[in-house]
């Protein structure tokens, strides 16, 4: 086991290295200069000054080796070119886009398990029928217009869910007041949010919207797992045994549903991503995506590396520590592989 995970720390953090590495040849093939983008009128001179103080006028390896030491000793991820420290941008976006991406998953599989099981139980009838109809409408349609839809039923027209401003877990945060178009804006002082409930509360339509980007999936997933365990020859012998269908779903079916259902969860993390971005323009949460977006568009300034490579090493770091979980998670729920690990 300890080989293993020695193993896999060490291909983790040659990826980081690749991926972060092959950013910064991507950036220098990319005809900008952030220094020109900051101070369109400087001099030759000037310009030249602000190279050397964003630190742009050295090789790809001294400054890809700065970037690697600055990490490793200190921690830093830099100074954006026009976003002050990345440190202070990731922290702001991490948490944001981390509760999008961990409560949408939790969405996902709070959906996915209840209709793959009845539609695994109904397999071949109109129920079952129906459920991979409803499933498919969430690849069928893009993020964008999923978040559309449900944004503009549960709060345009019900009126019962918030859109568009993020609430800490916690401490508190002021929102903008909702106001409608030829109404007076709201006088006073602008209302705050924070705590589990309305965290939840104004994060649930993004983890719905989140969930069905990838609900077809694991619906078919789960259920043609669930379809194949319930045709083993132990589940047969446990109902010949007289055993109840919850105890058999319980202790024999569900539980081989989790082995693929795990490995999808920690490989999908890069895919997640790209579902956050679009929740997360549709939705205006400033998390990684909309900061990532922010800096490859340039729409603060020039086009931002130090962002660009913080998001990257944060996000390539996070489906690393997530793979070699997953690893350790396997010996647990399934105990022919920790029996195949064991020395003889």
């Amino acid at each position: 086991m300890a080989a293993q995970i020695a193993r896999r720390l060490l291909s983790g953090i040659l990826l980081l290295f690749a991926l972060t590495l092959v950013t910064f040849v991507i950036y220098y093939e990319i005809p900008a200069d952030p220094a020109k983008a900051l101070c369109p009128d400087c001099t030759a001179t000037e310009i030249k000054a602000i190279d050397h103080r964003l630190g742009v006028d050295e090789s790809v390896l001294v400054q890809y080796g700065n970037f690697i030491w600055r990490i490793v000793r200190h921690g830093d991820l830099g100074q954006g070119f026009n976003s002050g420290s990345v440190n202070a941008t990731v922290r702001a976006a991490a948490p944001i886009t981390l509760s999008l991406v961990v409560g949408g998953a939790l969405v996902l599989l709070l959906l996915s398990f209840p209709l793959a099981l009845l539609s695994a139980l109904k397999a071949q009838t109109v129920v079952d029928r129906a459920v991979l109809m409803f499933s498919i409408l969430g690849i069928a349609l893009h993020p964008f217009v999923v978040g559309a839809i449900l944004r503009g039923f549960f709060n345009g027209d019900l009126h019962v869910l918030p859109h568009g401003q993020y609430c800490p877990l916690f401490g508190t945060h002021e929102l903008v007041p909702e106001y409608k178009i030829g109404e007076p804006y709201p006088a006073g002082p602008p209302p705050t949010c924070g705590g589990l409930a309305d965290w939840s509360k104004h994060l649930l339509l993004p983890w719905l919207t989140f969930a069905c980007f990838f609900l077809p999936l694991y619906v078919r997933m789960i259920r043609a797992r669930l379809l194949e365990t319930l045709g083993e020859q132990y589940v047969v012998t446990a109902r010949a045994k007289g055993a109840s269908e919850l105890r058999i779903l319980r202790r024999h079916v569900l539980k081989n549903a989790l082995l693929p259902i795990t490995t999808m969860l920690a490989m999908d993390m890069g895919t997640a991503l790209t579902a956050a971005i679009y929740v997360e323009t549709v939705f205006g949460l400033p998390g990684l995506g909309l900061s990532a977006i922010a800096a490859i568009s340039g729409a603060n300034g020039p086009f931002d590396l130090p962002v660009i490579l913080a998001i990257v090493f944060v996000v390539a770091t996070t489906i690393v520590v997530l793979t070699l979980l997953v690893d350790l998670a396997y010996g647990f729920l399934d105990p022919r592989i920790r029996l195949r690990r064991e020395p003889a």
